[in-house]
């Protein structure tokens, strides 16, 4: 019998397929890509082990061309966690940041021996760009972070203001706009800054492929930039071939199916709207935030904290979610559940409803006082 605990499993970080673990952490497109990719790859499975991918040059023309860039403009590596210690380790001496946020960022500026700046949100933990560009501005940071939708709150920031903080900031070195789930919000005028790219030489846009185009396992992402010497000072510090050549043939033939892509997206939108309402109408211990990404952040009950209820969750069903309770910038009663299919959210759901059924969740009977609706 596996007697392992929920902070074993955590610590492993992925590979949960060869264990009995139901995965809620990590937030990933469950829709796309779509099984005739998969079938197409899987035809040509042997002769791309047996070969060695192209340089980066090329790899990152691949991904800048469906984006109207080049390979001046833009650098592909081995999911964007390269490219977070890579740019801080280059670009970054004082890194101001909004909290809670996305730890990586913090955590390679920390171990590399940078400054950090924290500015905290308050409230119900939305960015108020005007305050924050004060901060940097006041704090003596010579590189500023937004990340947009925010992990782990999920909420998005609109373009007018994004554009309004990089005006503010124009001045500053480096500005990184990290849009790994921006895919996922629905609202007009879409918020990427992408168009923007040209007006901006200080900025460096970041994105995850694993969020949106559900490939954690090929391990991509970009960073672009109009700097186009910043874009070729991190291609230096990239190996020459850090990419493998199954990721290539993703990046090679993965345009062909746009329009599934798209479709895919509205797939997770629908998905992650059902996860937050049968929160927020079944699980009376929790209080589930609104969300622009494909997770639904919630706090716990007053009586309850997020590693009580990340422990008794795993024990009771094997099923994994995140425990935000040692992130910066929280307390420790707030957890982050990923959005995969309408048929898993419906069974996480259930999961954590019979937790205050079956009395495990001490209290969860009048929880729904202490949680804050």
């Amino acid at each position: 019998m596996d007697t392992r605990d929920v902070r074993y499993y955590s610590s492993l970080y992925g590979g949960y397929w060869s264990h009995d673990v139901r995965d809620f952490c990590y937030m990933t497109n469950q829709y796309f890509p779509p099984d005739s990719f998969i079938e197409a790859l899987t035809r040509r499975l042997t002769r791309l082990v047996k070969s060695y991918p192209s340089t980066n040059w090329y790899l990152s023309s691949l991904a800048a061309r469906p984006l109207g860039l080049t390979h001046e403009e833009l650098v592909i590596a081995n999911g964007a966690s390269e490219l977070i210690s890579t740019i801080s380790d280059r670009f970054v001496s004082r890194l101001a940041v909004a909290v809670p946020t996305f730890d990586e960022f913090v955590n390679r500026a920390v171990n590399q021996g940078k400054s950090v700046s924290s500015f905290q949100l308050t409230g119900e933990l939305h960015l108020d760009v005007d305050e924050f560009a004060r901060f940097v501005l006041e704090s003596g940071a010579n590189a500023a972070l937004l990340i947009n939708p925010n992990n782990p709150t999920g909420l998005s920031t609109s373009k007018a203001d994004v554009l309004r903080f990089l005006d503010t900031l124009h001045g500053l070195d480096l500005v990184i706009v990290d849009e790994s789930f921006i895919d996922f919000v629905d609202v007009d005028p879409h918020p990427s800054i992408m168009p923007h790219l040209s007006d901006y030489p200080n900025v460096i846009v970041l994105k995850s492929l694993s969020k949106t185009y559900g490939i954690p396992g090929l391990r991509l992402g970009y960073a672009a930039s109009a700097n186009q010497g910043r874009i070729a000072e991190l291609r230096t510090h990239l190996p020459i071939w850090g990419i493998n050549s199954l990721a290539q043939f993703y990046l090679e033939t993965i345009e062909e199916y746009r329009q599934e892509f798209i479709e895919s997206c509205a797939e997770v939108r629908r998905a992650t709207r059902l996860l937050h309402d049968g929160l927020r109408d079944d699980v009376p211990y929790l209080d589930p935030r609104p969300t622009h990404a494909n997770f639904v952040f919630s706090r716990v009950a007053d009586d309850l904290t997020s590693t009580e209820l990340t422990t008794r969750l795993f024990e009771q069903s094997r099923i994994l979610i995140n425990d935000c309770g040692r992130k910066r910038g929280l307390d420790g009663r707030y957890v982050r559940m990923a959005s995969r299919t309408a048929e898993e959210n419906a069974q996480l759901v259930e999961a954590l409803a019979d937790l205050a059924r079956s009395g495990v969740v001490l209290g969860a009977a009048s929880a729904a006082g202490g949680a804050q609706r």
